[in-house]
């Protein structure tokens, strides 16, 4: 089921915008490219993931990454601290953001389910979270939507040096997305699929020619 985003009530949802982490190369994957750049069945893997998020962001996409190295996109902006990682590219994103609630994925999930993520922007109330979790005790973090109220938790702890992301948990309000749950839109799970290593690259291609050949 396709879940329609203008039939909801709170007007939170309707500025929801979208934060692509767009850091990381793909050196483990054989290639000197930045991973957003490298391309998957002829398109840019960050390309296809914003093909994504337009059904639930519209235009309000932000890219977190160097900004000379994409510089046809519309806004895009740098890590704010000099240490790198998920904690502080998600602290970049929701610093740049003006909307209260904001989806944050990664640039290499080619797979993601608007289903998915339109189920989670349903769950937003008054949460300051809302994350998958499935096996009891794996969370996406890189699926996730954020309240710019964790910027505070998460200033304090990159300034601590404290950069696990499950470390600002206990001071918020977290919203999980059990695994009943993802699988009634994702059954296969394929939205946290994501690109590492060259045997991941290899099995997306697969992925993609069985998609094709079932249509």
């Amino acid at each position: 089921m396709i879940y329609n985003m203008k039939t909801k009530k709170n007007k939170e949802i309707s500025s929801l915008t979208a934060i692509i982490l767009a850091g990381g190369k793909s050196s483990r994957i054989g290639s000197d490219q930045d991973k957003a750049i490298l391309k998957l069945n002829e398109k840019r893997l960050i390309d296809i993931v914003i093909s994504k998020l337009k059904h639930i962001a519209g235009d309000n996409i932000i890219i977190v990454g160097p900004p000379e190295k994409y510089p046809s996109y519309k806004q895009v902006v740098p890590d704010l601290f000099y240490q790198r990682g998920l904690l502080v590219g998600l602290y970049s994103g929701l610093k740049a953001s003006t909307s209260r609630y904001n989806l944050v994925v990664g640039c290499d999930m080619p797979f993601l389910k608007v289903e998915l993520l339109q189920y989670m922007s349903d769950k937003i109330d008054s949460n300051d979270i809302i994350i998958p979790r499935y096996a009891k005790r794996y969370i996406e973090p890189l699926c996730a939507i954020y309240n710019k109220d964790c910027l505070k938790i998460m200033e304090r702890n990159i300034k601590a040096g404290i950069l696990s992301i499950r470390r600002i948990f206990p001071y918020l309000k977290v919203k999980y997305i059990e695994e009943e749950e993802i699988k009634r839109v994702d059954p296969e799970f394929n939205s946290f699929f994501n690109i590492n290593y060259k045997e991941d690259f290899i099995r997306a291609e697969e992925l993609i020619k069985g998609n094709k050949s079932n249509n």
